[in-house]
């Protein structure tokens, strides 16, 4: 599984089972600046996991941890794992979403866009100027304009864009 740093690809997660552990096996870059990162499993609805801190491995960071199915399940990870994993210097407060989309990973490092988030959609919004660069020229056909600014609805779940957030009785497919 990928393991994420700051909405972007940092290194990957092995996992394997025995009848009473889960092992695992995390491989990354080294950060930039000499950073202690700590390697953190998300679920949602639970706290954060520490998997570990990250050790010196040749020319990357690697994590190798054995936890038993019994501790696993008082914290609420065992039988349901994380969903994903993330690596950074502080635990994460939320859960952290990640997009295999490139281009709107790109569109949410940018400062000057706005986010609406909640569980199942994130709404991102950004001004709509010719005066100004316009953030989501790699995924505009995917953007309505309202009031000088345009607007992209991301549904999570998918992983990717849709027109209008469903209505709590709509059916989503």
């Amino acid at each position: 599984m990928e393991i994420s740093r700051q909405q972007a690809h940092w290194g990957e997660m092995q996992l394997s089972q025995t009848e009473t552990a889960v092992r695992f096996c995390a491989a990354g870059a080294l950060p930039k600046y000499g950073e202690v990162l700590r390697v953190w499993g998300i679920r949602d609805g639970a706290q954060p996991l520490l998997i570990g801190v990250a050790q010196p491995d040749g020319d990357g960071l690697t994590i190798d941890r054995t936890m038993s199915k019994q501790y696993l399940s008082s914290l609420g990870y065992w039988p349901a794992l994380p969903e994903q994993y993330v690596a950074d210097t502080q635990p994460p407060q939320k859960r952290v979403f990640f997009s295999h989309d490139a281009c709107f990973r790109c569109v949410l490092r940018e400062s000057e866009i706005e986010i609406q988030d909640d569980a199942a959609y994130m709404m991102v919004s950004c001004c709509f100027s010719p005066q100004k660069k316009f953030i989501f020229s790699g995924i505009f056909s995917f953007c309505r304009i309202e009031n000088g600014r345009a607007l992209l609805i991301w549904d999570k779940k998918r992983d990717c864009p849709v027109w209008t957030v469903p209505k709590e009785n709509d059916a989503v497919t």
